[in-house]
C-alpha cells in the first residue's frame, strides 16, 4: 500500500518548525538544500547557548551557512541581534553580505519583501532586531561591544584571522544562557582562540 501524501503544515506548525530547525527554514523559505556538513553546522547552532567552531577548507559552503543562520535567527526571534565579524571589511562586504543578499533573493516572495539590506545592516520591517557587520580589527575590538540581549547570535567568519582581543569582547557579550556564537574558517593556525 503506497504511503499517503503528507498533509501540509499549518502556519503554527510551520512557524514552530522554522524556529527550532534552521535546515527546515533554509529549505522551505530560501529554497536551499544544505549539504550534510552544512546541516550539521546549522543544527549545532540551533541549540540554545551553542558555542560552535567549524574548521573547513575553501568552497565548502561555510559562508552560505552563516548567511542562512543570520537570516534564520533574525526572522524567527523577537528583537534578534546578530553581530557578524571577519578579519577584513572585504570579507564582510564582498563575501558574507553577498551571500546574505543571494539568500534573500532565493526566498519566497512573501518573506523576501520583509527584509531590508544596507551596506552594514539587515533588518526585518517592523522589528527591532538586526544583523550588523563589524570588522574585527585588533586596534578597535570595541566595535563589537554593546550587543546584548536574550536573542543574540555572534557570527565570526574566517575566525583564524580574528585577533584574540575581539574574541574577548564577543564572549563578554554572551551574558544570557540563550546567547550563541558560531566561528568558521580555514584551519590555518595551530594556536589562538579559534584553534
Amino acid at each position: 500500500m503506497p504511503d499517503s501524501p503528507a498533509r501540509p503544515l499549518t502556519d503554527a506548525e510551520h512557524a514552530a518548525r522554522s524556529y527550532s530547525d534552521p535546515v527546515f527554514w533554509a529549505e522551505e523559505v530560501c529554497g536551499l538544500k544544505p549539504t550534510p556538513q552544512q546541516t550539521e553546522l546549522l543544527r549545532a547552532v540551533a541549540l540554545p547557548g551553542a558555542h560552535v567552531a567549524a574548521a573547513s577548507g575553501h568552497g565548502t559552503g561555510k559562508t552560505v551557512s552563516l548567511a542562512i543562520l543570520a537570516l534564520w535567527f533574525l526572522a524567527t526571534r523577537d528583537n534578534a541581534i546578530v553581530p557578524c565579524t571577519a578579519p577584513t571589511a572585504a570579507q564582510l562586504q564582498d563575501v558574507m553580505w553577498r551571500e546574505i543578499r543571494a539568500s534573500i533573493r532565493r526566498m519566497t516572495p512573501w518573506m523576501r519583501d520583509q527584509f531590508s539590506v544596507t551596506k552594514d545592516k539587515v533588518e526585518i520591517k517592523g522589528s527591532a532586531g538586526m544583523v550588523v557587520a563589524r570588522t574585527a580589527r585588533p586596534e578597535n575590538p570595541d566595535a563589537l561591544q554593546g550587543f546584548h540581549g536574550d536573542n543574540l547570535l555572534f557570527i565570526i567568519d574566517e575566525a583564524a584571522g580574528v585577533n584574540e582581543k575581539v574574541y574577548e569582547v564577543a564572549y563578554g557579550a554572551l551574558s544570557t544562557n540563550k546567547a550563541r556564537v558560531v566561528c568558521t574558517g580555514n584551519p590555518t593556525s595551530l594556536s589562538g582562540f579559534f584553534y
